[in-house]
């Protein structure tokens, strides 16, 4: 639906004015100057021409770009309000395509204002959608050095996923560009109209999408390179297929594509605009959504996602914002004397992160391997080892002046699947402290190295992420988001090398520090810290029992667990238990690698009475020992080793702690309380405890009550085993 919002329509040929906030007061609603609703039945050739052909007539075969497509007029129609330029699959000429491309050339131009036009995309592989605009007048010579503006280009293998750019430089051979990107959470530019904006004021140039601002820049940031801007610009649309840009269609293209146009408007100053993040972590506070060239007195309604707050703001142009876990639109109604504005952003919420694996910290071995370095780069000292990173080493990086698009190239083989960084499953962060200005750049690239060459962008490029420092002279820690596929060709599964391009496209040289260059797992709260290195261990648990041997006879058996202080298993701990009493034998095994072992005696009995095992001594291969003690009863039915057992947990008297040795050495235990005595018709307490030179005797000294079972340990007065604290214990019968 068209909907205008001003009064007046004035010729196309006015020169506009700078438009800025602080102007409107002076005029505080932009005026329409120039417009095509597309409500005829035939293109306004008095707007529009099209151009026809290849570009070979002005010597430019495939429009500079490698295209293949030959515009004709007849591509371009108009009808039920839209204009619609149809990309084909035909034959003319030598060309295996035909399109449109139309101009405003001599039609339309203007230095500066707000620009907008409303489009429903095309879609696919090869197809090259484009609304732009080049210089009328070319004051500073041919192309690149009197510029070029991309309102908007898709590639329709990106269907979700527009660029907004400027081109300069003195000379082809001397070409910059910059720009960023704006990708829908859901869906793609081909499923509806979107609103694609420009505003151009002296040194100054933005882009939106739908109302929401998702780039600016500025004189500066080309500096000190011309910025050729500031002169009559005049209006391209076309459909192009083919190309640099986008590769060549495949046997996914489907023929006809059709880029469907509402409107084409221009303002004389400029219209209000939402800004603030697309895209905030998750339960992330205190984030900012500002309304901008808001006219003077207007009022300001708010809603936000359900689960988010507005902390403060609310009936002014801007508010604070703390999220939950759910996304959605942060949106505002702005009423004035100009009219109504609805304005919206879709915030997505991202999940929780987890830090998973480092690719480079200076500490520890890397998942890494340098290779090509165009700057310098040297481990140093942290240079701030508190608040953010505190880790005692981070490289010092130098960027080279002398280049242009400055890299360090990491080869790695620890990115089997490059898609879970596109979709999200996975994220690239880092630490950066430097005093270059804010806002500096940092991309980190994902390339086949069997496929990139320093002379052949974009093939090979698998994906790029792209962030903006925000602070000088500080650590901060940088998320990566996706900026664009470069090559969407080059397989996920064949990324090896990591590129990181420090303030690409510019000609500095400041000093970066970095460190921790990470990749984050979504999906839940981060994991608890790694334990500490293993220092003790301990029994965690003995089950003493009977095997039986045959005829009537039984083995004593006993299973023992040894973990350490983690609570791991200790593979490799050497256990020695003395059984006595019915068995009188010394048994010694090794922990496998559940931690545990099972001692059996060669000796058997009859087993008519409650035997008593007396671990001695618990030798791990680094020589750790441990002293430990458990009695095992006689059962009626004993089918498995464990069978008639009892089961000592951890944290009763079994329990010792000692440090982990690099050689063998004695060791005093120290036995924790007994558990308490149960109810019972007559009280082991009637034998208090006492020292005795054995286990044995411990055995008989107990076993006067016959609900009473031993617990004996050496005495912890003593450096080695013997005599031995006896206690009495109840027994379950």
């Amino acid at each position: 639906m068209k909907k205008i919002d001003c009064l007046f329509l004035l010729p196309a040929v006015v020169v506009l004015a700078c438009a800025t906030a602080a102007t409107l007061p002076a005029q505080p609603c932009p005026n329409l100057v120039w417009a095509d609703e597309f409500d005829g039945a035939a293109l306004d050739t008095t707007k529009w021409e099209a151009m026809i052909g290849d570009g070979c007539d002005i010597g430019l075969c495939g429009w500079g770009n490698n295209e293949l497509e030959y515009y004709k007029a007849e591509n371009a129609t108009v009808s039920n309000g839209t204009l619609k330029i149809t990309a084909k699959e035909e034959r003319v000429r030598n060309r295996q395509y035909t399109s449109a491309r139309l101009r405003t050339l001599n039609k339309g131009e203007w230095f500066f204002g707000r620009f907008e036009a409303r489009i429903r995309m095309t879609t696919g592989q090869g197809i090259w959608p484009a609304f732009w605009k080049l210089p009328t007048d070319e004051v500073f010579g041919g192309w690149p050095a009197s510029g070029e503006i991309d309102v908007m280009e898709n590639i329709g293998s990106q269907p979700a996923t527009v660029h907004g750019t400027i081109h300069y430089g003195a000379s082809p051979s001397t070409h910059q560009q910059s720009g960023a990107s704006y990708a829908l959470h859901s869906g793609a530019f081909a499923d509806d109209f979107h609103e694609f904006a420009l505003e151009k004021e002296p040194g100054v140039i933005r882009w939106f999408v739908d109302g929401v601002l998702y780039l600016s820049r500025t004189s500066a940031d080309v500096a000190p390179a011309n910025w050729p801007f500031d002169e009559r610009f005049h209006f391209l649309l076309n459909v192009a297929v083919g190309g640099n840009f986008p590769g060549n269609p495949d046997a996914t293209t489907v023929f006809p594509q059709v880029l469907e146009v509402d409107y084409v408007r221009v303002w004389d100053g400029n219209r209000p605009h939402l800004a603030g993040d697309r895209v905030v972590s998750h339960m992330e506070s205190g984030v900012v959504y500002a309304v901008g060239n808001a006219a003077s007195g207007s009022s300001f309604n708010w809603t936000v996602p359900a689960g988010a707050t507005i902390v403060s703001g609310q009936g002014t142009s801007s508010i604070t914002v703390d999220f939950g876990d759910t996304g959605g639109d942060v949106a505002v109604d702005v009423t004035s004397g100009c009219g109504n504005e609805q304005l919206a952003v879709d915030v997505e919420v991202e999940p929780p992160y987890a830090f998973d694996f480092t690719f480079e910290n200076f500490d520890d071995p890397a998942n890494v391997t340098l290779g090509v370095v165009t700057g310098t780069l040297a481990e140093v000292a942290n240079p701030d080892p508190s608040g953010v990173n505190t880790s005692a080493t981070s490289a010092r990086y130098t960027r080279s002046s002398g280049e242009q698009f400055d890299v360090i190239v990491y080869g790695t083989t620890s990115i089997p699947d490059a898609s879970e960084y596109i979709t999200k499953q996975r994220k690239f962060v880092i630490d950066l402290y430097t005093a270059a200005p804010v806002g500096s750049e940092l991309l980190l690239q994902l390339e086949d190295s069997s496929l990139a060459t320093p002379t052949n962008y974009p093939t090979g490029r698998h994906s790029r992420y792209q962030v903006f420092t925000s602070t000088q002279n500080q650590w901060e820690r940088i998320e990566f988001p996706l900026l664009d596929r470069p090559d969407p060709s080059t397989s996920d599964g064949a990324v090896d090398t990591i590129v990181l391009l420090f303030a690409p496209n510019t000609f500095t040289g400041d000093l970066y520090y970095y460190d921790n260059l990470d990749s984050y797992l979504a999906g839940g709260a981060p994991p608890p810290p790694p334990p500490p290195p293993a220092s003790t261990m301990h029994v965690a648990a003995i089950v003493a029992g009977t095997q039986n041997a045959g005829q009537g006879n039984k083995r004593g058996a006993a299973t023992v667990t040894i973990v350490d202080n983690n609570g791991q298993p200790v593979d490799g701990a050497g256990v020695t238990g003395a059984f006595t009493g019915d068995f009188n034998e010394t048994v010694a095994g090794t922990t496998g690698g559940s931690g545990t072992v099972t001692l059996v005696t060669t000796g058997e009995s009859a087993m008519r009475r409650t035997t008593l095992l007396c671990f001695f001594a618990v030798l791990a291969t680094l020589g750790l020992m441990l002293s430990a003690s458990a009695t095992a009863a006689e059962q009626d039915d004993e089918s498995s080793p464990a069978s008639g057992a009892q089961t000592v947990p951890p944290d009763e008297p079994t329990i010792f702690e000692v440090p982990l040795l690099d050689e063998e050495q004695d060791m005093t235990p120290v036995p924790t309380a007994p558990p308490p005595a149960q109810p019972q018709a007559k009280s082991c307490a009637a034998l208090p405890p006492q020292q005795t030179s054995n286990c044995t005797q411990c055995y008989n000294y107990c076993t006067q009550i016959p609900v009473c079972a031993p617990y004996c340990v050496p005495d912890e007065s003593e450096a080695t085993p013997g005599p031995y604290y006896c206690e009495c214990v109840y027994e379950t019968p």
